[in-house]
């Protein structure tokens, strides 16, 4: 079997609640804001939120993010939250998910013992201070 198309996600849980993350695979999202992406993403890319987000891959009520480049010059990286029913501009277990999987695929450098991120959202910038032990 060949694969016509291959999306990269890491699945984390917070508090038991999971996010999907998606951190490749996906064409360029387009926008000079956030929030101008998480338009781009809805108007023209929706496709690949139903196909990872909905069944057989999901179910309705999973909750899942795409990591794209920010557009603010001091954020680590940039996240559009999503859900089975469409896109939102933020996400507390998903800003906690996304955060932590930035630093343990190394998007974020780890620094001991604490790691200083900045993560551009729809709804502006979040900053986390993250605690790191052995690395």
């Amino acid at each position: 079997m060949k694969f016509s198309r291959s999306i990269q996600a890491i699945d984390s849980h917070t508090a038991g609640e999971a996010t999907r993350i998606v951190v490749g695979g996906i064409p360029n999202i387009k926008g000079n804001t956030m929030a101008e992406k998480k338009e781009f993403l809805e108007e023209n890319l929706d496709y690949l939120r139903t196909a990872i987000m909905l069944e057989p891959r999901g179910h309705n009520d999973m909750f899942g993010s795409v990591m794209t480049q920010p557009c603010s010059p001091e954020a680590d990286f940039g996240i559009i939250f999503m859900d089975g029913g469409g896109y939102l501009n933020m996400c507390g277990h998903g800003s906690i998910g996304a955060i932590t999987a930035a630093i343990e695929t190394g998007v974020v450098p780890a620094v001991e013992p604490t790691t200083h991120v900045v993560m551009e959202a729809p709804a502006g910038i979040i900053r986390a201070d993250v605690q790191v032990v052995d690395g």
